[in-house]
C-alpha cells in the first residue's frame, strides 16, 4: 500500500462512537481524535483523546466496526499486529504466520472476525481468517489486553490457495459473507458457512474495494493502473437470475459479468508525471458514504477528490437479480490539486462522516499535505433548487409593474412548505454543533424551520453586489440610452477593469470618457485598441460587470424590450435617439438617414442607374449586387465604367460637391460621389450644436482633435491650424501640435519633427484623432493613417479615396470589405451600404453576441428591391450557418 506522508485517517464506521483516527506514517503513531463541535466547510472542532506509539511500518489496516479500541495493523512480513488505541497502554498482540510474505489487506467483520490477505506463496492458503472475538469485549477500565489474548495460535478458515489477495471487504448485512480481490484474476465473494459456494468476476480491477452500506449490494473496486472504477452488483450468481437488460449489456455493451457500473475514466492523470510510473497506484482510495446511498468517493494520487452519485438505471421487478447504475451527477471536491503551487494543500486521505441524521448534507473529512484536517461538504441541492424558483432570465413578468427582479416566487401560503422546506431545512442546520454535549438537534431544528414563519420572507440577496447607489442620473433617466450610459459610467468609476497583458486592448469597461484633463491627452501613452475592439468592450462593460444592483440588471438584461417599447423599428432619426447609448449603431442610423434623404424623390436614380443607399465599395467597383436587375430599368444591361462616371459627374454637378483635389484618377466623379458617402452619418452634420457639441463619452477623441483631424483630411490645413489655436487656451499642448502643422504646411516637415520631437512612437495616442495628426507629422505617410484601426472606418476609407491611386485603392477597399465581414463590423456600411454583403455583416455582428443590448440595426426595409428578394432567406441562411463567434 503506497501512501505518502502525513498518513491516513479513518472515521469510526461505529453510529454510536463519534471518533476518528489519524495514522502517523512517518513517526508510527496512532492518534485518537473526538469531534467536539462544528463539522462544517470553514470549521472543525475536536480535541485529541488517546494515542499508540511505535507499531511496525504497516502495508495495510483495520479499525473494529464493534471494539472502538482496536486496531489492526499489516506488516511486510505477514505479521498482524491487534493495537489496543483506546488507553494510552501501547498494547498490541501478534497473529503470527507460518510463512512468511506481505500481509496486503486486513478485514475486520461485525462479529469479531479478521479476514487476513496475504502475497502469493506456494502451497499455502492465501487469506486467512481470524476469531479475535474475545477481543470485542475490553474492559475500558483496565489497561492492555487480557492475558489469554495471546492465545489466538490459528485461523479458523483458511482459502485462497497460492493467490495474491490484494483487497478484503466484509457485508455488514452479512457479516460472514466477504469479497476478495485476487491479483491478476478478479474479485471472489465467499460465504463462509458454505466454502463450496464462491461466485468469481473476472476482473482488473481487484483493489481499493469499498461496499455501499446503504445498498449492499453494490460494491466497487479499482485497479492499480487504470484511472476508472467498476461497481459490482452481489446478486449476480448466475445468468437465470438476471434481467433481460442486464444480460444485454453484458453481451453487448462489454460490461463484465457482475459489473452494475462501468467507468473507464474517473480521475485526471494528466497532471502528474510521475503518475506515468507504473509503481503508483493511479486511484488511491475509494469510499461509500455510509448516510447516503450510492455516493462513492474517488481520491487519486494528485489529491483529486471526486464524488459520485449513482442510482438505479431502470426500476426493475425483480429484485433478486442484478440490476445497471447510472452517475446521476459528480462533483470535484477540491480543485486546488491542479495547482503546482499548492502542492502542500493537497488532499492525501479521506473518510466520509458518519452523521446522526440523512437529513444533513453528506461531508468528507480530508487530510491534506500539510497534515492539517479539514471538512468538505458536498454542494448543496438547494442551491440548483433555489435556482429554479428565481426568474433570471429575461423577459421578466413584472417588468410593466416595476416587481423586484431575481427575487424570489411568491407562492401560496400550502405551497411554501413544500417548495422552500428543503432550503429552510438547510439555512437552519448550515451552522450548528453536530458533536459533543452542545451537538444539535438535528430532527427538531428541521421540523421548526418548516413550521416557522419565514416562508413568506425568503429572499435572494446577491452578496458580491456592490453597495453604492445607482448615480443620479440613471434614476431621472426616462429612456434607456441615458440609463443604459448612466450605468456605464457607474461601471467604470465603481469597478477597476484590469489591464490587457500587452497594455493596448481594450477591455470590458475600461473604455475612458476623455474631458478636458491634460493628463488624457497625453502624446505618451499607448492603449489604443481597434475601432472595432473598443465597441465590443463598450457592449462588454455591461454584459461583463459583476457586482450591479438588481435594479440596473433589470434594465440591462431587458434592454432590447425597453428599446421595442420606445418604438425602435423604422424610423431611422427616431432610431439614432433610441440607441444614443451606442455611438457606433448611432452611426449606422445617421448614414442611413442621410442615404434615405439622398435618395427621396429619386435623388440617387441617374438615367437606368439606381444608386440609393450603395456605399463607397460598391460605387467605385461599380457594383449592383448579386441581381443588378433590381437597380436597372427591365431589359436592361449594366452600363460601363465610363457610363457611371458620366451620370454620377451629373450628379455631384447638380448637387454642386466639392470637385476631387486629391491624388489623380482616371476616375473623379467617382472618387466625388464616395467622399460624399463617407461624411454620411457624420454626427456634426446631425447635431445643431454642430462642431460646438459635447464630445461623445464612449469614443476617447475630443471634439477638437475630431474636428482638427478631419480638416486635415479634407486637405484643409489652415482650417486645422485655426482649430488646434483655439483648442490651445484650454489644451495648451496643442499650441505645439498646430505649431508643427505650420512649418508642415510651409514645407519644413523635417523641421516640425525635430522641433516636436515627433517620431514613430508619437503615433501611440489616448486620442486616435491626435494620434493621426502627429503620426502624419513624423511620417508624412497616408497609408499609417488608412491603416489606423483606431479611428472610425469612415475616416479611413476617406483618407483612402482622396490620397490612394486607382489600384490601389481598389485592393484596399476589397480588403476592407472582407474584414468587416469577418469581424462583423457594422461600420462597415459606409463600404457595402444596404446591400447582401451588409447582411453577411449584421449575420457575424448578431451571432457574436447573441443578445446585444442595442438590439441590433435593421435597415433593410429601405431598400425594397434587396428587402424583398434577397435579404431576410439570405440573414437566416447565414445565422443557421455561420461557425460560433470565438
Amino acid at each position: 500500500m503506497d501512501r505518502p506522508e502525513p498518513g491516513l485517517v479513518k472515521w469510526s464506521s461505529n453510529p454510536s462512537y463519534d471518533n476518528f483516527i489519524h495514522i502517523n506514517l512517518q513517526h508510527r503513531v496512532v492518534q485518537v481524535y473526538e469531534p467536539i463541535g462544528h463539522a462544517r466547510a470553514g470549521r472543525f472542532d475536536y480535541k485529541k483523546l488517546n494515542r499508540h506509539d511505535d507499531f511496525p511500518p504497516l502495508t495495510t489496516y483495520d479499525w473494529s466496526p464493534t471494539n472502538p479500541g482496536l486496531l489492526a495493523v499489516g506488516t511486510g512480513s505477514g505479521i498482524v499486529n491487534l493495537l489496543r488505541i483506546d488507553d494510552g497502554s501501547n498494547a498490541y498482540v501478534e497473529l503470527g504466520l507460518k510463512m512468511s510474505r506481505t500481509c496486503q489487506a486486513v478485514a475486520f467483520n461485525t462479529t469479531g472476525l479478521l479476514a487476513v490477505g496475504l502475497d502469493r506463496v506456494r502451497m499455502d492458503q492465501c487469506l486467512h481468517i481470524w476469531d479475535v472475538s474475545r477481543l470485542s469485549s475490553l474492559d475500558k477500565n483496565a489497561q492492555g489486553f487480557p492475558s489469554d489474548a495471546t492465545n489466538i495460535s490459528d485461523p479458523k478458515h483458511r482459502l485462497e490457495p497460492s493467490v495474491s489477495v490484494s483487497s478484503i471487504k466484509f457485508f455488514e448485512d452479512s457479516p460472514q459473507t466477504l469479497v476478495v480481490g485476487i491479483k491478476a484474476q478478479g474479485l471472489r465473494i465467499h460465504d463462509l458457512r458454505d466454502p463450496s459456494s464462491v461466485v468469481t468476476f473476472q476482473t482488473k480491477c481487484n483493489n481499493n474495494l469499498t461496499i455501499d452500506y446503504a445498498d449492499q449490494n453494490y460494491f466497487a473496486s479499482s485497479a492499480l493502473d487504470h484511472p476508472g472504477v467498476m461497481i459490482w452488483d452481489r446478486r449476480a450468481t448466475a445468468r437465470p437470475v438476471a434481467a433481460h437488460s442486464y444480460l444485454q449489456a453484458v453481451d453487448e455493451d462489454d460490461l463484465p459479468w457482475g459489473g452494475a457500473l462501468r467507468l473507464d475514466r474517473v480521475i485526471e492523470t494528466d497532471s502528474d508525471p510521475f503518475l506515468a510510473d507504473g509503481k503508483y497506484s493511479l486511484v488511491r482510495s475509494l469510499r461509500y458514504c455510509r448516510d447516503h446511498r450510492g455516493l462513492l468517493a474517488v481520491l487519486s494520487r494528485t489529491g483529486q477528490l471526486k464524488v459520485l452519485k449513482t442510482n438505479k438505471e431502470t426500476p426493475t421487478a425483480n429484485p433478486s437479480g442484478p440490476e445497471l447504475l447510472q452517475v446521476q451527477k459528480s462533483y470535484e471536491m477540491d480543485v486546488s490539486y491542479v495547482e503546482t503551487s499548492r502542492k502542500n494543500d493537497r488532499i492525501v486521505a479521506f473518510d466520509w462522516v458518519t452523521l446522526s441524521s440523512p437529513v444533513l448534507r453528506p461531508r468528507i473529512l480530508v487530510l491534506r499535505a500539510n497534515g492539517n484536517f479539514e471538512i468538505l461538504e458536498q454542494p448543496s441541492h438547494t442551491s440548483d433548487h433555489v435556482y429554479k424558483l428565481v426568474p433570471w432570465q429575461a423577459p421578466h413578468r413584472g417588468l410593466e409593474e416595476g416587481a423586484p427582479y431575481h427575487s424570489m416566487m411568491q407562492f401560496e401560503p400550502s405551497q411554501a412548505p413544500d417548495i422552500l422546506g428543503p432550503l429552510l431545512m438547510e439555512e437552519a442546520l448550515s451552522d450548528v454543533p453536530l458533536f459533543g454535549p452542545e451537538s444539535a438537534n438535528v430532527r427538531a431544528d428541521a421540523e421548526a424551520a418548516i413550521k416557522s414563519n419565514t416562508l413568506s420572507s425568503v429572499s435572494i440577496e446577491d452578496v458580491g453586489a456592490t453597495t453604492s447607489p445607482l448615480p443620479e442620473a440613471f434614476h431621472q433617466a426616462s429612456t434607456v440610452a441615458p440609463k443604459i450610459r448612466a450605468l456605464r459610467a457607474f461601471v467604470r468609476d465603481e469597478f477597476q477593469a484590469p489591464k490587457s497583458a500587452n497594455g493596448v486592448k481594450p477591455r470590458a469597461g475600461d473604455t475612458k470618457i476623455v474631458q478636458s484633463q491634460l493628463s488624457e491627452m497625453s502624446l505618451a501613452s499607448d492603449s489604443l485598441g481597434s475601432c472595432r475592439e473598443i465597441h465590443d468592450a463598450l457592449l462588454a462593460s455591461l454584459a461583463e460587470a459583476e457586482g450591479l444592483p438588481r435594479e440596473a440588471q433589470n434594465v440591462i438584461d431587458h434592454t432590447m424590450l425597453l428599446r421595442a417599447k420606445e418604438k425602435y423599428l423604422f424610423d431611422a432619426v427616431a432610431n439614432r435617439d433610441i440607441v444614443a447609448d451606442d455611438p457606433w449603431v448611432k452611426y449606422v442610423w445617421d448614414w442611413i438617414a442621410t442615404a434615405e434623404d439622398t435618395a427621396d424623390d429619386g435623388g440617387l436614380i441617374l438615367g437606368s442607374l439606381d444608386l440609393s443607399y450603395l456605399g463607397v465599395h460598391s460605387i467605385w467597383t461599380n457594383n449592383l449586387g448579386r441581381d443588378p436587375s433590381t437597380r436597372l430599368p427591365a431589359g436592361t444591361s449594366p452600363p460601363d465604367r465610363s457610363t457611371w462616371e458620366r451620370s454620377i459627374g451629373s450628379f455631384c454637378k447638380k448637387n454642386h460637391l466639392p470637385k476631387h483635389d486629391g491624388k489623380t484618377t482616371k476616375w473623379p466623379s467617382h472618387r466625388q460621389l464616395c467622399l460624399e458617402i463617407c461624411g454620411w452619418g457624420d454626427s456634426e452634420k446631425h447635431d445643431p450644436k454642430g462642431r460646438n457639441r459635447k464630445a461623445d463619452p464612449e469614443y476617447p477623441t475630443t471634439i477638437h482633435t475630431m474636428a482638427a483631424a478631419r480638416a486635415l483630411f479634407t486637405g484643409d490645413h489652415k482650417e486645422a491650424i485655426q482649430i488646434l489655436k483655439k483648442a490651445s487656451t484650454a489644451h495648451p499642448e496643442l499650441l505645439f501640435v498646430s505649431l508643427a502643422l505650420q512649418l508642415m504646411g510651409r514645407g519644413d516637415s523635417q523641421l516640425a519633427k525635430e522641433q516636436l520631437d515627433f517620431d514613430e512612437a508619437v503615433a501611440s495616442k489616448t486620442d486616435p484623432y491626435l494620434r493621426a495628426i502627429s503620426s502624419l507629422i513624423a511620417t508624412g505617410d497616408w497609408s499609417a493613417i488608412a491603416s489606423q484601426q483606431s479611428l472610425p472606418l469612415s475616416d479611413r476609407v476617406y483618407v483612402a479615396v482622396r490620397n490612394f491611386d486607382d489600384d490601389q485603392l481598389t485592393t484596399w477597399l476589397n480588403d476592407q470589405v472582407a474584414l468587416a465581414v469577418a469581424d462583423g463590423d457594422i461600420e462597415g456600411i459606409v463600404l457595402t451600404g444596404i446591400s447582401e454583403t451588409l447582411v453577411d455583416i449584421f449575420a457575424r455582428y448578431i451571432q457574436k453576441v447573441p443578445r446585444r443590448p442595442d438590439g441590433g440595426p435593421r435597415p433593410l426595409h429601405l431598400c425594397p428591391p434587396l428587402y424583398r428578394r434577397h435579404s431576410l432567406p439570405r440573414l437566416a441562411q447565414r445565422l443557421s450557418s455561420s461557425p460560433p463567434a470565438p
